[in-house]
C-alpha cells in the first residue's frame, strides 16, 4: 500500500513537471519568454550562475522523469544524499552570486535601460526641412522600431525621417519637437530625441 502511494505521488510529480515544461516551451515558441537574457545579465554580461542553475535544473528534472517513468518496474527514486548536496550547493551559489552582484551598484542595471538608442539625440531642423534619425537595439540588432512625434510639430515616417512643419506664423521663441522611438522587441524600451526648430 505504501509503495503504491509513493509511486502515485511520483507519477503526479512527473506529470506536473511535464506539464510545466510543456507550458514553458509553448510560451517560448509564441515569443512570450525572451531567451536572449536566459543566461545573461541585464547589462549583457554572461552569467555563469544562471547557466549552472539552468543545467542542474534540467538534469535533475530529466533524471526524475526517467527514473520514475522508464524504471523497470516504475518506482519513486531514492535520491542519494550527494545529489541533494549538489542541488543545495548549486542553489546557494546562485543566491550568493546574486547577492554579490546587487551589493555592487555597478551590477544593477535598470530594466529596459539601453534596449534602444536613438541617433542623434539632439538636432536642429529648419522649418519645412527634413532630418534622418536612426535607432539601434543593442540586445537585438536589426530588430524593428516604431517612430512617433510626441510633442511639438512635424511628422516622422517608419524609416525615421522627420519632417519639420512649415512655418506659417513667426515663432514667439525657440520651438522644439520631441521624437520617440520604441523597440518592437522590447515594448517597454524607448528613447527620445529633441529637435530644435529654426
Amino acid at each position: 500500500m505504501l509503495t503504491t502511494l509513493t509511486l502515485l505521488c511520483g507519477w503526479i510529480l512527473c506529470i506536473f513537471v511535464g506539464l510545466l515544461a510543456a507550458v514553458i516551451l509553448w510560451l517560448i515558441l509564441h515569443g512570450d519568454i525572451d531567451l536572449t537574457r536566459l543566461i545573461s545579465e541585464p547589462n549583457g554580461d554572461a552569467s555563469l550562475s544562471r547557466l549552472q542553475f539552468l543545467v542542474f535544473t534540467f538534469v535533475i528534472a530529466l533524471s526524475l522523469f526517467l527514473i520514475i517513468a522508464a524504471g523497470s518496474p516504475p518506482h519513486f527514486p531514492d535520491i542519494p544524499g550527494t545529489v541533494l548536496t549538489l542541488l543545495g550547493i548549486s542553489g546557494s551559489s546562485y543566491l550568493v552570486s546574486k547577492g554579490i552582484q546587487f551589493s555592487d551598484p555597478a551590477g544593477v542595471v535598470e530594466k529596459g535601460a539601453n534596449d534602444v538608442v536613438i541617433e542623434p539625440s539632439q538636432a536642429v531642423v529648419r522649418y519645412g526641412q527634413s532630418r534622418q534619425f536612426g535607432a539601434t537595439v543593442p540586445r537585438k540588432p536589426g530588430s524593428s522600431v516604431k517612430w512617433a512625434v510626441i510633442a511639438g510639430g512635424g511628422s516622422i515616417d517608419a524609416s525615421g525621417l522627420y519632417t519639420a512643419p512649415a512655418q506659417t506664423v513667426p515663432p514667439s521663441g525657440v520651438q522644439h519637437a520631441t521624437i520617440q522611438v520604441t523597440s518592437d522587441a522590447y515594448p517597454d524600451a524607448h528613447d527620445l530625441a529633441v529637435v530644435t526648430l529654426s
